[in-house]
């Protein structure tokens, strides 16, 4: 058996992490980040309740198309950075931000853990080549 303890250490926000209004905001923020992948990738962007993001974790690395992220993962980031609310991110390296039904299952997914949990999923995004893809229709 093994014994865990966790302790949030509270650091100065960084320079980067300015309110994010809409998905372009997202998009700027990441667009560096995702310009040479070659794989697909999720990330979740943890926001409090100003809509500032206060942590970005990467959360699975996965093949030329396909990436598995379960929502046991994403809320267990969420609740230890303590999060109001995220973002979930994953880009398509095709370059296409078309959603797949895959991608459409587990942003229902995430929405609903959401709910339950208190943590609002805010939005789903999908990184392309030259635009990002908004899942959540508002």
């Amino acid at each position: 058996m093994r014994w865990v303890k966790i302790k949030l250490i509270r650091e100065s926000r960084p320079e980067w992490a300015t309110r994010v209004k809409e998905k372009e905001d997202v998009s700027a923020l990441l667009k560096r980040y995702y310009r040479f992948h070659d794989r697909e990738e999720a990330l979740i962007i943890c926001l409090d309740n100003k809509n500032t993001p206060t942590h970005i974790h990467s959360l699975a690395v996965g093949s030329i198309n396909l990436c598995i992220v379960h929502p046991r993962e994403v809320f267990k980031v969420a609740l230890l950075a303590n999060a109001a609310q995220i973002i979930f991110v994953h880009n398509h390296p095709s370059g296409d931000p078309t959603p797949s039904g895959e991608d459409l299952k587990l942003t229902r997914r995430l929405a609903e853990a959401g709910d339950l949990m208190g943590v609002s999923l805010i939005d789903s995004l999908i990184v392309g080549e030259n635009r990002v893809e908004s899942i959540i229709k508002r």
